[in-house]
């Protein structure tokens, strides 16, 4: 199929790509994008990042949150239809070729498959303006620039909702290795079903809803910095992990939020019954275990981005 490069960087040049229903699918997708003229940032959170009251309101955020712990959850039962299939997360696959390994591992990859599938995902999202969202980091940069549209022409004067957000905040490295030595085995049964490239995809569903989930934090420690300013600044100013810890912990809320993720997960993966059967409720995934998904990794991630991100 002879297809002509959208890319600026090359306006004039043709090449040939192999005949897929994937490859007809991206060109289609390239062609429509190429002429938006005017591309909004492109993000899996819901925040108005032009309005910083809104933003910053505890009540939409706790709205926005809420509607995330939705999607985690259907991107957990939909990975759990797979096998563990850890091919997927073995180093340096040799499906790859040494070009592409080399470009993997440059990003700080262990060069699998399951690393592919996301920084090729990543350098398209790049490409029409994801990461310019504040809350929103890749797992493998550098990524290609934005160019398929732009944002609104106001948007260089707009004043930012955050403060920069500092490396130690970026916490990717730490939910992929979660998700994967600690969430994939105790959701999907032991083996390999050879369904490699569908579990590849589906990772990166979960990997991305997750850390849109986590990266929210920021604008929470944000409203809680302005809203107790002085108290925050004192534990800022004094270097005080625990304090900040403590300050930005809510035991009570915790509670009820992972009481409710365990009942939606129950609810949105419970099975429906066949006439045959006994009636006793089955379910495609643990709404207990899910529950714990949330205590023991998201949560603390959360509250560890909000910590760094505050000194």
């Amino acid at each position: 199929i002879l297809v002509k490069s959208h890319l600026s960087a090359l306006p004039h040049l043709f090449f040939f790509v192999p005949v897929s229903a994937w490859d007809v699918l991206e060109a289609r997708v390239l062609a429509q994008l190429v002429e938006v003229r005017s591309w909004p940032i492109m993000a899996a959170n819901t925040a108005d990042v032009t309005d910083i009251k809104t933003a910053l309101d505890l009540n939409h955020i706790r709205r926005s949150l809420m509607r995330m712990e939705d999607s985690i959850i259907f991107s957990l039962i939909e990975r759990s239809q797979y096998k563990t299939n850890f091919p997927v997360y073995e180093p340096d696959c040799k499906q790859l070729g040494e070009f592409r390994l080399h470009q993997l591992k440059s990003a700080g990859s262990n060069g699998c498959l399951g690393d592919w599938f996301i920084y090729q995902t990543e350098c398209l999202h790049s490409q029409v303006c994801r990461y310019k969202h504040p809350t929103e980091f890749a797992f493998f940069p550098p990524l290609p620039e934005p160019y398929l549209g732009a944002t609104s022409p106001d948007s260089a004067d707009t004043v930012p909702i955050l403060a920069p957000v500092p490396k130690e905040a970026v916490v990717n490295g730490k939910l992929l290795e979660i998700f994967r030595t600690k969430i994939v085995p105790t959701i999907c049964e032991e083996g390999d079903d050879g369904n490699h490239g569908s579990t590849s995809c589906q990772d990166v569903h979960s990997l991305q809803t997750m850390a849109t989930r986590i990266y929210y934090g920021l604008f929470v420690a944000e409203s809680k910095f302005r809203s107790e300013r002085e108290t925050a600044s004192n534990l800022i100013r004094a270097r005080d992990r625990e304090g900040l810890m403590a300050f930005v912990t809510k035991p009570e809320v915790e509670a009820k939020n992972i009481s409710r993720v365990i009942l939606k997960a129950e609810t949105f993966s419970q099975n429906i019954p066949q006439e045959s059967e006994d009636g006793a409720k089955t379910y495609k995934i643990n709404g207990e275990y899910v529950g714990t998904v949330f205590r023991d990794y998201i949560m603390p991630l959360t509250k560890e981005v909000e910590v760094e991100y505050l000194l």
